[in-house]
């Protein structure tokens, strides 16, 4: 039993009677949480939920309170250096699971859903335009249009129909490309060059062009064809499959990218001044509001809040018996009680 802190003035009498009541008293909490628990946590729950009726968000909390915490663990915590190598681990453990050759993607995301997101996407006229206007407008776009306009023109001359049924006209054409080679060395790089070049600045010049033709025949009804189409054939596939061209090394690469862009995008204004925003608007709907209200908005239950007590208390209370852990803790924190100045006075008197 652990030494007791007694007081030299106190009578005999006293602090007898103050071991003897928290002997009483810890076996007693001891009994309640090995015998009683389920009927305990259900009259605490319930005498809980009666001054949740009397009580708002902002009587508890307030909106400070709440920024200050999240901002301390959401941006200010320094996380270990185990962190990476978690996610890591994570990555490999979720790319390698089972789970995915049995896995459709339409048993991810059924049809309706898809119709939904795909409404709401198409919605976004705005965005699209802009879109397809960088797009056409980029270096890229460009480069690839020319390419594919000089290979036709080069494919055309040289498959043409006049080459084709002619007899020997593509053996002149040949021998004259030959001959104009061997005179003029560059005039054929020359020419080619001086091709792509004009094929360039015309599609350049047309960019605009093309993005308004782009836009008035990709409209709504077409989109939705070929989105539909491409969900039709996906949606049959396993998720396995993706690992056909995503390894394992890029699927944890991407973990811990993502994990380090996260740490940055943290430290910033943009990321705390979000989440202090976030809450604000929670507290502008429920402050006011009373706790039983909040309660019942986010769907917590009288019969989830027991339920997920007693998934955890039972095993953690049983182990720490087990550990002979647990009456150390209740003596240690009653003990605090009978063995004050005030308890043993009263048990003097």
């Amino acid at each position: 039993m652990v030494a007791r802190i007694l007081t030299a003035d106190c009578p005999m009498t006293a602090k007898a009677t103050a071991n003897a009541l928290l002997d009483a008293h810890v076996r007693h909490v001891l009994d309640q949480l090995e015998h009683h628990l389920p009927q305990l946590v259900g009259e605490e729950l319930d005498a809980g939920l009666a001054l949740a009726d009397r009580l708002t968000l902002n009587d508890c909390v307030t909106r400070k309170m709440i920024k200050d915490t999240a901002l301390a663990y959401a941006a200010d915590l320094e996380l270990g250096a185990g962190i990476p190598e978690l996610v890591g681990d994570v990555a490999r453990a979720l790319y390698a699971h089972e789970i995915h050759e049995h896995t459709r993607f339409g048993d991810l995301l059924d049809d309706g859903h898809f119709r939904e997101i795909l409404d709401h996407a198409l919605e976004l006229k705005s965005l699209r335009e802009k879109l397809v206007h960088e797009v056409i407008a980029s270096p890229l776009y460009a480069e690839f249009a020319s390419d594919l306009l000089y290979n036709g023109i080069k494919g055309y001359l040289a498959e043409n129909a006049v080459t084709r049924n002619i007899p020997g006209a593509s053996s002149m054409m040949k021998l004259g490309k030959t001959m104009i080679s061997k005179a003029t060395p560059r005039l054929e790089a020359s020419i080619e060059e001086g091709l792509k070049k004009y094929i360039g600045q015309s599609v350049k010049a047309t960019s605009r062009h093309s993005a308004g033709f782009l836009l008035k025949h990709a409209d709504d009804d077409t989109l939705r064809a070929l989105a539909q189409a491409f969900w039709e054939r996906v949606k049959p596939m396993k998720v396995a499959a993706l690992r056909e061209d995503i390894g394992s090394l890029h699927v944890e690469e991407g973990f811990v990218t993502a994990y380090e862009f996260w740490r940055s995008l943290r430290q910033g204004k943009f990321y705390r001044t979000l989440i202090g925003a976030g809450i604000d608007a929670f507290f502008d709907k429920y402050g006011d509001a009373t706790l039983a209200e909040l309660l019942a908005d986010l769907g917590i239950t009288r019969d989830i809040m027991q339920r997920e007590a007693l998934r955890f208390a039972p095993h953690v209370l049983k182990m720490l018996h087990k550990k002979k852990l647990l009456e150390p803790v209740v003596r240690r924190n009653l003990a605090r009680f009978y063995h004050s100045p005030a308890a043993l006075a009263v048990l003097g008197s």
